[in-house]
């Protein structure tokens, strides 16, 4: 019988890619924050994230989110 271990590390990092593509990019920073991942190796990770964004196409993203959900609440 073999088992496969999984890298803590590894698994935040999909974690993440998870939450990125289905949080509000505000609720993304704060849940990041709240738990701690601003630190070590998440930096190098967050670099690799968002390496092609902006403070603007951050703010953009944030928009288009907020008035998506919008449209699929009413």
């Amino acid at each position: 019988m073999t088992t496969r271990t999984t890298n803590e590390k590894q698994v935040i990092q999909e974690a993440l890619l998870i939450l990125k593509d289905h949080l509000d990019p505000l609720k993304f920073f704060q849940f990041v924050a709240a738990c701690n991942l601003g630190e070590g190796d998440y930096l190098e990770f967050k670099d690799k994230l968002f390496e092609h964004e902006t403070h603007e196409s951050l703010y953009q993203k944030i928009l288009e989110f907020r008035k998506a959900k919008e449209v699929m609440d009413n």
